[in-house]
C-alpha cells in the first residue's frame, strides 16, 4: 500500500508540515489511540508513517484540528498529481495560463503555492470563476467546510453529478443542506468517501458547514488515493494512427511507448479538451492511468507552434518561399518569418492571397518555429459571416468560425480571440458565450482579431445513424454513420438523453446502435436511442484462461468473478484480440492469468460474448 502512495502524494508533507513541527508514530499519539477516534487510527498511522501528516512537539496529533481552504486546496492538487514528477511540464504549463489571473489574488503566506492552485484550476477541479472569490479578501484563512470537501473530491474524481435535492438525502441535517451541494454529497457518501456523523441521541448528520479536521483529511486522503490507483508516465510524441486510436512516444527513461487510446479517455490539448487527431508530433505528453486503465491523455504542443500579432515592416514574395518582416506587439522588436511552401493567407478571416500584404498592415501569423503556417489580414474593423465550428471557453477565449470565399468557394477555418466587453445576440434574444453553438450562422464584428459583437442564428434539424464513436469530456461529442458516411456532432452540455422511451444519460448511449439527433446547428441538443444499451464494456483481471472452450474467467473491480466467452461455440475464437500496450492483435494463447482486460461484447443466452478484448500483459 505504502509504495501505490508514495510517488503520488510524497510532497503532501510540505503543506501538512506547516501545521505540526515534529513526526510521531500514530501509535504515539495519545490522542488517536483514544477509542473516540478509532475510526481513523489505521488511516493516520499509514498517513504518518509516510511522512505526509506529522505530530506536535507536545507528543499529540490533534486529529480535531480543523484545516483552513487553502490548505485543503493544496492538498487536492497534489493529490490530483502536482507532485508527480512527470507532471512536471503541466504544472508550467498551468502556471504560466492562469498566472495573470492568481496575481490578482493575494493569500499572503501562501503566495509561493500559486502553482498548486494553477494546477487545480488546469485539471477542471475548481472552476476559474470561482476561484478568486474563494480565496480573497482573507478567506483562504477560514476552516474548510465539508460541503467544499464533497464538491472538490466529486470533482476530482470526475463525478457526473445528479440534480439533488436536499430532502433526498438521509441524514437529520437534510433540511440544513443547501440544495446546489446536495448532490456532491449524494456522489461521496453513495461512493464511500464521506460518512455522516453520528450524534449523541443516535441520529446521524451530514454536518455541511462543520471544517474538515485532520483525522478526517487523514481518512480522505487514505481513500482516494485507494480509489484512483493513479500513475503518471510522460514523454513526446513521434507517432499518432488516429484509425486504430494508437498514440506511440518515447518516455523519460527512452523507452518506446505504444497505447490504444480507449474511446471514453480524456484527451486533453493544451488544457483544452481535444481530438487524437489532433495530437502533434513532438508533443509532450502525460498518460495518466487509474488502476491499469487508461483514464486520460494530456499534451503540450511543441513550444515552437504560436501565434504573433504586429505590423507588417516588409514583405518579398518569391516562387518557392515568401518572407515577411514584422513589428511585434509584445516585444516591439522587429522579426522576420519564412514560408517554404504555400501557406493560407486571409483578410478578416475570408481567402486572400500575398499580393494582399502591405506594409503598415496588422497581421497574425500562426508559426511553426519560425515557418508560417497561415497569415490573417485584420482591417481596423471588419464584419465576418460565417458558421461557427468551435468555442474555447478557456482564458484567453476563442472562436473558430468557418468562413466560403464566394467566387472560389474555398473554405477557410479562422480563430479569433473574443473580448471581454464582447455582446452577444442569439436568435434575437441577448445571449451570452454558453448559449451559442457550435453550427450556429454568425456574423461577427472584429476589432484587430478581437470579436467585439456575435450575432448568432439557429439552424434546426436532425440525423439519423448508428453511433460509431462517443467522446465524453469538457466538450463532447458523438459520431454517427448514416449512408456509408460518418459526422461529428458536438453534444450541447445540457443535452437530453432517451433511451428505449426513458430518460437517460450519455454513459447509456452504446455503440453500434441506432440514435435520432435534434440538431441545432451541428450541436445536438437530444439524443434518442431506439433500442435499450445492447454492446457492454467489461474490465478486470483475469484469473484463468480455458482454450480448450474459449471463455476467460475474470476477477472484475467489484472483487466478482466473471466469464467472458471469446468465442460462440467451441474453441473458434470469434473476438478480435489486440494487445493494449502494442497495438497489436494477438492469439487467445496470449492471454496470461494475471493480464488485465477490457472486453467489449454482449449477452447472449445468459452469457457475455466479446467481439473485442484489449490485453495490458502483467508485469514480468
Amino acid at each position: 500500500m505504502k509504495n501505490r502512495f508514495l510517488s503520488v502524494i510524497i510532497a503532501l508533507s510540505l503543506i501538512i508540515s506547516c501545521m505540526a513541527t515534529s513526526a510521531f508514530a500514530a501509535s504515539a499519539f495519545p490522542d488517536v489511540l483514544s477509542p473516540d477516534h478509532d475510526w481513523a487510527a489505521e488511516q493516520i498511522e499509514e498517513m504518518t508513517d509516510l511522512g505526509i501528516i506529522k505530530g506536535y512537539t507536545d507528543g499529540t496529533f490533534k486529529p480535531d484540528k480543523a484545516i483552513n481552504k487553502i490548505e485543503a486546496l493544496l492538498l487536492f492538487a497534489r493529490v490530483a498529481g502536482y507532485s508527480n514528477e512527470n507532471y512536471s511540464a503541466i504544472v508550467e504549463f498551468a502556471y504560466d495560463k492562469y498566472q495573470y489571473m492568481l496575481e490578482e489574488i493575494d493569500i499572503e503566506a501562501y503566495n509561493s503555492y500559486k502553482k498548486e492552485i494553477a494546477f487545480l484550476l488546469y485539471k477542471g477541479i475548481f472552476a476559474d470563476d470561482e476561484i478568486a472569490a474563494y480565496l480573497e479578501d482573507g478567506q483562504y484563512a477560514d476552516e474548510f467546510p465539508r460541503a467544499d470537501a464533497a464538491k472538490l473530491l466529486a470533482n476530482l474524481m470526475d463525478a457526473k453529478i445528479l440534480d439533488v435535492d436536499s430532502s433526498e438525502l438521509d441524514f437529520a441535517d437534510a433540511d440544513d443542506i443547501d440544495d446546489s451541494v446536495a448532490g456532491y454529497i449524494a456522489y461521496v457518501v453513495e461512493n464511500g468517501f464521506m460518512n455522516g456523523v453520528a450524534k449523541d441521541d443516535g441520529t446521524v448528520v451530514f454536518d455541511a458547514e462543520a471544517p474538515l479536521s485532520r483525522a478526517q483529511v487523514c481518512v480522505l486522503l487514505y481513500r482516494i488515493m485507494t480509489n484512483l490507483e493513479m500513475s503518471v508516465e510522460a514523454g513526446t510524441v513521434f507517432d499518432i494512427d488516429t484509425e486504430s486510436s494508437v498514440i506511440e512516444f518515447e518516455n523519460a527513461d527512452g523507452d518506446d511507448k505504444s497505447y490504444i487510446i480507449p474511446n471514453d479517455a480524456k484527451i486533453v490539448i493544451d488544457g483544452v479538451a481535444g481530438k487524437l487527431e489532433d495530437v502533434l508530433e513532438n508533443s509532450g505528453i502525460v498518460v495518466v492511468r487509474h488502476g491499469k486503465g487508461i483514464y486520460s491523455v494530456e499534451v503540450i504542443s511543441p513550444e515552437s507552434n504560436k501565434t504573433v500579432k504586429g505590423s507588417i515592416e516588409g514583405v518579398v514574395a518569391k516562387d518557392n518561399y515568401a518572407r515577411v518582416s514584422v513589428k511585434l506587439d509584445e516585444t516591439g522588436e522587429v522579426v522576420s518569418y519564412y514560408g517554404e511552401s504555400q501557406f493560407d493567407v486571409t483578410t478578416d478571416g475570408v481567402a486572400d492571397s500575398m499580393k494582399s500584404l502591405k506594409v503598415g498592415d496588422y497581421v497574425v501569423i500562426k508559426l511553426l518555429g519560425t515557418q508560417i503556417v497561415s497569415i490573417d489580414r485584420l482591417t481596423a474593423e471588419a464584419t465576418v459571416q460565417g458558421t461557427l465550428k468551435a468555442i474555447n471557453l478557456n482564458s484567453p477565449i476563442t472562436i473558430s468560425v468557418l468562413t466560403v470565399e464566394e467566387i472560389s468557394e474555398k473554405e477557410t477555418v479562422s480563430e479569433y480571440t473574443v473580448s471581454d466587453e464582447v455582446t452577444i445576440r442569439r436568435d434575437g434574444n441577448k445571449a451570452s458565450l454558453r448559449d451559442i453553438l457550435v453550427g450556429d450562422k454568425v456574423v461577427l464584428t472584429v476589432k484587430r482579431g478581437d470579436v467585439t459583437k456575435i450575432i448568432a442564428t439557429s439552424t434546426k434539424g436532425s440525423a439519423t445513424g448508428s453511433v460509431t464513436a462517443i467522446k465524453i469530456a469538457a466538450q463532447s461529442s458523438v459520431t454517427i454513420s448514416a449512408n456509408g458516411v460518418e459526422t461529428e456532432y458536438a453534444i450541447d452540455m445540457n443535452a437530453q438523453y432517451i433511451v428505449a422511451g426513458t430518460e437517460a444519460t450519455i454513459y447509456d448511449l452504446r455503440l453500434g446502435n441506432v440514435v435520432t439527433l435534434t440538431l441545432s446547428g451541428s450541436t445536438a441538443t437530444k439524443i434518442e436511442q431506439t433500442a435499450a444499451s445492447s454492446t457492454t464494456t467489461k474490465s478486470g483481471t483475469v484469473d484463468s484462461i480455458s482454450t480448450a472452450y474459449g471463455y476467460i474467467n475474470m476477477i472484475g473491480s467489484n472483487a466478482v468473478s466473471e466469464q467472458i466467452f471469446a468465442s460462440k461455440t467451441g474453441s473458434t475464437i470469434g473476438a478480435k484480440i489486440i494487445n493494449g500496450e502494442t497495438g497489436k492483435e494477438i492469439t487467445f494463447k496470449n492471454i496470461k492469468k494475471g493480464d488485465y482486460i477490457i472486453a467489449t461484447g454482449a449477452y447472449s443466452n445468459g452469457a457475455f460474448i466479446a467481439k473485442t478484448i484489449v490485453v495490458t500483459p502483467v508485469a514480468e
